[in-house]
């Protein structure tokens, strides 16, 4: 169920109404069997696959923390480890391997026509850092397993995140109350915020995008259409984050902020610390630090960089553009410390922070095409013809939306000027009017006469859904 979608709109109301009514005793209850029902509405068959990696976590969280053997903890912590990497592998994973194999070596191995269960790749990683928390003694396993599965199935976050820790959101599970005042103002502009970025900006952006990624010789136009697909993927992932935190917010709980205004990172290192960052910080947390910790010298410090940036570009898809985008963001963050330190060495404050933004914007134009591109022919010829001297001004001749993307481009200048608000720490920014009681309504109701006016309501989707 996609919160842009005509049946959410009707499950919203009903559920908020019914947790605002229903006696304290029952809430968590209630938001549990709503949060199923939200799973079970995009497909029912996948609702066990959700039971079974929450038993499987659940139970090997226990054995972990009640046995004192080193040997045993170890065992039960690598066979959830297994059991979860083991069905995000086959039904996300599988085909690419087994059709990889067989043009290389000529073997054939069966492939499996099922969907991607929605969210697999948020909630097993969710799962597993509430296993591997518990193996660290950072957290005690929750001992009700409803409780916990309300950790694992919580809707707001369930199917795109933010990947939540339990140290964070398990206790505000077990106190669901009543929200504040202040909480449902919050969480009723960030939900407005939320959907103005996904129908006004991403969705109107989504078709000239699209098509012109696709067109032949697309030369050095490509530049900024590349800068729109990385605002495009920003802008939608972005706005289901601040819906799912809104819609957390409006029952009293706070969910973890996914993005802290990247587009205007100083460096692709700050980038990936502003982009997707409960996904970053799970990788560096349970990848990247232990091996560092164990191989701090070079070259297997670079080399476990790139690979723990591999790792996020392969978590988004089983494709080869995938891993071709992380392993280049991994590449570019070893390669721009040196040039970083000369660059400080022999320039003025100003001229480093000019430098070092105009290269961030090289990388996210370079990288977007990795992200959107599958087929890897297209993908390398789109990035040659990138770096060519054909303008490519016939594509945007041939493009086709054009009105969409005016509404779109308007849109995101709203959203670049409010981060850019945001980053200066201004009150201007519309999060932090919430609190403005004469700038609340009018702000509120803008957005929602522009989401009305301008949303584009065909794409109910979310890019994200299909990782």
């Amino acid at each position: 169920m996609a919160f842009t979608s005509l049946a959410f709109l009707i499950f919203a109301p009903c559920f908020f109404l019914t947790y605002y009514v229903v006696d304290a005793r029952y809430r968590a209850l209630w938001v549990g069997v709503a949060s199923l029902a939200f799973y079970a509405y995009w497909d029912i068959r996948y609702v066990p696959l959700l039971i079974v990696s929450a038993i499987v976590d659940y139970y090997c969280s226990l054995r972990i923390h009640d046995n004192p053997s080193v040997k045993t903890r170890r065992f039960w912590l690598i066979s959830s480890i297994l059991l979860n990497i083991g069905i995000l592998f086959f039904f996300k994973y599988w085909n690419f391997f087994a059709d990889n194999i067989e043009g290389s070596t000529g073997f054939h191995l069966f492939t499996t026509q099922l969907a991607l269960p929605l969210g697999i790749s948020f909630y097993t990683l969710q799962t597993l850092s509430y296993t591997f928390d518990v193996y660290r003694g950072k957290i005690a396993p929750e001992r009700n397993f409803g409780r916990y599965f309300l950790f694992v199935s919580f809707f707001p976050q369930l199917v795109a995140g933010p990947i939540e820790r339990a140290g964070s959101l398990m206790p505000q599970l077990h106190k669901l109350s009543l929200p504040k005042r202040e909480d449902i103002h919050l969480g009723a502009m960030l939900i407005a915020w939320g959907l103005f970025t996904k129908l006004v900006v991403a969705n109107n952006l989504a078709g000239f995008v699209s098509q012109s990624y696709f067109e032949s010789n697309g030369g050095l136009t490509l530049w900024p259409i590349s800068f729109l697909a990385a605002a495009l993927v920003y802008c939608d992932f972005g706005g289901y984050t601040l819906i799912a935190r809104g819609l957390a917010a409006m029952i009293g709980v706070r969910l973890s902020v996914n993005f802290r205004q990247p587009l205007f990172a100083k460096n692709v290192i700050s980038f990936w610390q502003r982009w997707h960052i409960s996904l970053t910080r799970w990788v560096m947390d349970y990848v990247h630090l232990p091996l560092a910790r164990r191989f701090p010298s070079e070259p297997t410090r670079s080399f476990l960089v790139i690979m723990a940036m591999a790792l996020i570009g392969f978590w988004h898809g089983a494709s080869w553009n995938f891993i071709f985008f992380g392993v280049f963001n991994g590449v570019v963050m070893r390669l721009w410390a040196p040039v970083d330190k000369a660059i400080i060495a022999n320039a003025s404050p100003a001229i480093h922070d000019l430098v070092s933004r105009l290269a961030l914007m090289v990388v996210i134009c370079v990288a977007a095409p990795m992200f959107f591109i599958t087929d890897t022919a297209k993908l390398i010829s789109q990035l040659a013809s990138m770096f060519s001297l054909d303008p490519g001004l016939d594509v945007l001749v041939r493009a086709g939306n054009k009105d969409s993307l005016l509404i779109g481009l308007i849109g995101l200048t709203i959203v670049l000027f409010n981060d850019w608000r945001t980053v200066k720490g201004s009150g201007v920014a519309i999060e932090m009017l919430t609190a403005n009681k004469t700038w609340r309504p009018i702000v509120f109701g803008a957005l929602l006469t522009a989401i009305i006016m301008f949303g584009n309501f065909n794409i109910t989707g979310f890019i994200y859904f299909a990782f």
